[in-house]
């Protein structure tokens, strides 16, 4: 499996729009993708710090390559181990990215000035399963997911984005340990890419 295995109204839009670009660099890359959604106005310069709600994995399903015929459910399933290692994974690396810069903090309560980051795993596709060991792959799979923004304090929904991108870029045998460490460094520079592009988002409101 995945794991183991006017003026002023112009530049709050600009603003956003850059902001989008960040949530769109988490799901590739090094590449942008169009929102799903994004509240108009929005002055993201009152925001300085960010509260992580737990990765959500209580509907996400791992779908094998399609190359693979007949599938044994029991090689491509998400086990508890499993989900547990993918949340504390997210919320550590997650946050270090975040806060690696030093501009931002993450929070644990809904104070002003937080924006509160949900996201979603649909689904994982591992290049291999766990009894394949020894496989070479290039990087671990892909994961799909969508991600919720909103103001911390009010609720109010200001971003959504969704998107599928890969884990890994580089050729690695078909290890826990590798999948892992590719997860973690995943994860971090979601941290990293929000962080930057915030800062820059903020730099560019009057």
């Amino acid at each position: 499996m995945f794991m183991l295995n006017q003026p002023r109204i112009l530049s709050k839009l600009a603003a956003a729009v850059l902001l989008m670009g960040a949530v769109g660099a988490w799901a590739q890359s090094e590449t942008t993708l169009a929102p799903a959604y994004a509240k108009p106005g929005v002055d993201l310069r009152q925001y300085q710090q960010f509260l992580l709600l737990p990765l959500n994995l209580s509907n996400t399903r791992v779908v094998p390559p399609p190359w693979v015929e007949n599938a044994d459910p029991h090689e491509w399933d998400l086990t508890k181990k499993n989900k547990d290692l993918l949340t504390s994974t997210y919320a550590s690396a997650v946050r270090g990215g975040i806060e690696s810069a030093g501009q931002f903090k993450v929070v644990t309560e809904p104070t002003p000035g937080t924006l509160q980051v949900e996201v979603s795993l649909i689904s994982l596709t591992p290049w291999a399963s766990r009894a394949e060991v020894g496989a070479q792959t290039l990087g671990s799979g892909t994961l799909t997911f969508e991600a919720h923004i909103r103001d911390a304090r009010t609720a109010e929904l200001l971003f959504v984005f969704q998107g599928t991108q890969q884990v890994g870029q580089d050729y690695q045998e078909n290890t826990a340990l590798n999948k892992v460490a590719g997860l973690t460094e995943h994860f971090a520079n979601w941290g990293r890419n929000i962080s930057r592009r915030l800062t820059e988002a903020q730099a560019k409101q009057p």
